[in-house]
């Protein structure tokens, strides 16, 4: 399996899918699916194992894992997502959790990430109808959203207008003014990020060890490519365009 994400050493990626595997196994019996009995250590477990999850899915593309077999990284992140909405549904005054909503910029980023990943590797029909649930329970799909879960958006704008502007062009402008927007997206991505606590993430990196960095990926524009059938030529000599992904299942 070669890396598809050479920043780091295949050692380094060796380490982070066994570290993180292990810790969404550990938490897993907690945090996919709901556990009544204990509320409060469902909280505790399914908070943290929401990351660990998202985190496993990046990780496991750049180590090279084929494209295929990341979508029973996406079924688990989705049913992470579905259990931590019924923690915070579940009455417990002294350990409460709010919903994942898209009034949180990092909420709606995890969903453009998860539901480009799902576009483009073509998930069944069943687990994309439970990530349109989550998006609907996060506040509903906007235009960017819709396009890439092939549902109409319930809102005109884009959630976050800064910085997913060029998305929202690139999801609604004609073809040559969707790349257009799509390459200056792509060009300004690590910029584009800089709000999630992960974005500086490779800076911490040393030597072989895990240190929470999973690869630096613009899915949204791979599943936008997939979604609209654009021209991608220009946009694969960017560093952080996820090249094999845009290529329609």
């Amino acid at each position: 399996m070669q890396p598809r994400d050479r920043r780091v050493s295949a050692a380094y990626w060796e380490d982070a899918l066994r570290l993180l595997s292990r810790d969404v196994e550990q938490f897993r019996p907690f945090s996919h699916a709901f556990r009544s009995d204990d509320v409060r250590a469902g909280i505790m477990r399914t908070t943290a194992n929401f990351e660990s999850a998202i985190f496993l899915l990046g990780a496991r593309y750049s180590a090279g894992v084929p494209v295929a077999a990341l979508a029973v990284d996406v079924e688990s992140v989705v049913t992470v997502w579905e259990t931590w909405n019924r923690y915070a549904a579940a009455p417990d005054a002294g350990f409460p959790l709010d919903p994942l909503e898209f009034d949180n910029k990092s909420t709606y980023y995890n969903a453009l990430w998860l539901a480009s990943v799902a576009r483009c590797v073509g998930v069944d029909p069943v687990l994309l109808g439970r990530l349109v649930g989550v998006v609907a329970a996060a506040g509903g799909a906007d235009p960017v959203l819709g396009v890439l879960l092939g549902v109409e958006p319930v809102r005109d704008s884009v959630w976050h207008k800064r910085p997913f502007q060029n998305l929202l062009t690139a999801a609604e402008g004609e073809p040559a003014r969707a790349e257009a927007a799509l390459l200056r997206y792509v060009q300004a991505w690590e910029k584009n990020i800089s709000f999630i606590w992960w974005a500086p993430a490779l800076q911490a990196v040393q030597g072989d060890r895990f240190e929470t960095y999973f690869g630096y990926w613009a899915w949204e524009a791979a599943g936008l490519v997939v979604a609209r059938g654009l021209d991608d030529t220009a946009l694969r000599s960017a560093p952080y365009y996820p090249v094999d992904l845009s290529v329609v299942p």
